[in-house]
């Protein structure tokens, strides 16, 4: 599914009403129906609920007062305005004269002074219906609006926040200030990017798309670049598996790696390129640690090469490109060593690979970056933030304040596939697009997990899935690999990276099935 920022969302409205003639009024009808089916919902639909609607100015507050008058007619209901009367715009307003008609009692609540009443209505309520900010907030929220948040946070009752919950920025996902925490928050017609990025997404809990019948032609009508990689956009990518297809039909995928003390990484992202599906797996590693990988991977063929203490030398590197010919991807990265001979081995490698690429752990810390430009054919950066930053010439908090700008800028300037992970982890890609993973569990936060990705993605890459596709749905199957582990441990961690490339073909199978 597309994701609209803030931005692209007002746009996509302007469309909706300007062009193509629906009444604002009606968008915000719609809106306020999808509210009133998940607030009855959370509340079983039983008529002896309270709740509580904190509605803003603004078009969310407006959503929220016209939901307040369908839950009136089910539910014990109190309305609260944070704004004066007078101060309330456009169809917010007609909605909020409907409920005056109605007297419908509305709280005008509008200062510090109104906390104390604001946090008694809030506690005899069992839902709160946060409409107070929505996708519009920039900057940091003080005074009276975060004693409020504050208020609702702290009252333990149960939240459903309108389209997005106030205080979390539309775009990033970052906090502006203080925000709500919602059980569930329904949002309208698209995603948002910062519902699905840490800490919106966390805030978020549920979340429900609805349709608010804005038409698809207004949507085709905006430049959309972002995009949720979810199983149905990722099951479409999965690579063919012909019946009559041999070891050579699963693609060729070269692992070049190795360190002493960091054997397992490559180990890692071989096995992982195996339970993916390659059906020649080939690892180039140092000479004098070669029996280990014979043994650790018997399945591979290992290409022992020169090296110094255990480090590759850079005088394999035209070894490495003769034999790349004849793979159908390459990983190059997991447990390298930043060595001097390996930042000569790495850049002199990149430069003339004459296959798809991953780059990944120690072969991004010395990866020069005017090598990278000027490469033509696909290559995939899989760095965590650390990493990232460190290519980018930021703090990791510069990075993380926003992920997605940061990935898509740098994949443009370096005409790279970059995979931003993290907890909603972002694929950026050169065309400006970008994808956002929905799939995930904390249990992967464990050593070796990201050899585990990069030889997910190696494989998919091996077997000729395009690159950016093969970069998303690696890091989607990744993701539902640790949420298969964390279902048959009730959600606890405690597993090792192994144990995640041994649910592989279990998630693939379903992917397949589903």
């Amino acid at each position: 599914m597309k994701l609209a920022s803030p931005g692209q969302m007002k746009e996509i409205d302007w469309i909706s009403i300007n062009r193509y003639k629906i009444p604002g009024i009606i968008l915000m009808e719609n809106a306020a129906l999808n509210v009133v089916k998940a607030a009855t919902g959370m509340l079983d639909g039983e008529t002896s609920k309270r709740i509580a609607v904190i509605a803003g100015k603004g078009n969310n507050g407006g959503d929220a007062f016209a939901a307040a008058r369908h839950l009136m007619r089910m539910f014990s209901v109190e309305i609260i305005s944070l704004a004066e009367r007078d101060n309330v715009s456009g169809d917010a307003k007609v909605f909020l004269d409907i409920l005056e008609n109605l007297d419908a009692g509305v709280r005008y609540c509008t200062d510090s002074r109104s906390v104390e009443e604001i946090s008694a209505v809030i506690k005899s309520s069992d839902l709160i219906i946060d409409g107070i900010f929505g996708t519009g907030i920039h900057g940091e929220i003080k005074g009276f609006y975060k004693e409020v948040i504050t208020a609702v946070n702290e009252s333990g009752r149960r939240v459903l926040s309108i389209d997005i919950p106030s205080g979390i920025n539309g775009d990033t996902g970052q906090i502006c200030g203080v925000a709500v925490k919602a059980e569930k928050t329904v949002t309208f017609s698209l995603p948002k990017p910062g519902l699905y990025q840490y800490p919106g997404r966390e805030y978020s809990g549920d979340i429900v798309i609805a349709d608010i019948g804005i038409p698809a032609e207004a949507t085709e009508n905006v430049k959309l670049m972002g995009e949720l990689a979810d199983a149905e956009l990722m099951r479409r990518y999965l690579p063919e598996r012909p019946e009559d297809g041999h070891k050579g039909t699963f693609g060729k995928v070269m692992v070049i790696t190795g360190s002493k003390g960091m054997t397992g990484a490559g180990m890692l992202a071989a096995l992982s390129a195996f339970k993916t599906g390659t059906g020649l797996v080939y690892l180039a590693v140092p000479e004098s640690l070669a029996a280990i990988y014979g043994t650790t991977v018997p399945e591979a063929i290992v290409f022992p090469l020169k090296d110094e203490n255990g480090i590759i030398s850079d005088k394999e590197t035209d070894f490495l490109l003769d034999k790349s010919k004849a793979m159908n991807a390459v990983v190059i990265g997991p447990g390298l060593s930043t060595d001097p001979q390996v930042e000569r081995l790495v850049n002199g490698f990149v430069a003339k690979c004459p296959v798809p690429l991953v780059i990944d752990a120690d072969a991004l810390n010395v990866l020069n970056l005017q090598v990278l430009r000027e490469r033509k054919l696909s290559t995939v950066l899989t760095p965590h933030p650390g990493e990232f930053a460190r290519l980018c010439g930021l703090t990791t908090e510069e990075v993380q304040k926003n992920r997605i700008q940061k990935a898509v800028e740098f994949s443009i300037n370096t005409n790279a596939v970059v995979v931003l992970k993290g907890a909603g982890t972002v694929t950026a890609c050169p065309d400006g697009k970008y994808y956002i993973n929905t799939s995930g569990h904390h249990c992967l936060a464990v050593a070796g997990s990201g050899d585990v990705l990069s030889g997910i993605i190696g494989s998919l890459l091996g077997q000729r899935v395009p690159a950016a596709m093969a970069s998303c749905l690696g890091v989607f199957i990744h993701g539902k690999c640790g949420e298969v582990l964390a279902e048959r441990s009730n959600g606890q961690a405690g597993y090792t990276a192994g144990e995640i490339c041994s649910a592989i073909p279990l998630v693939v199978g379903n992917l397949v099935q589903n």
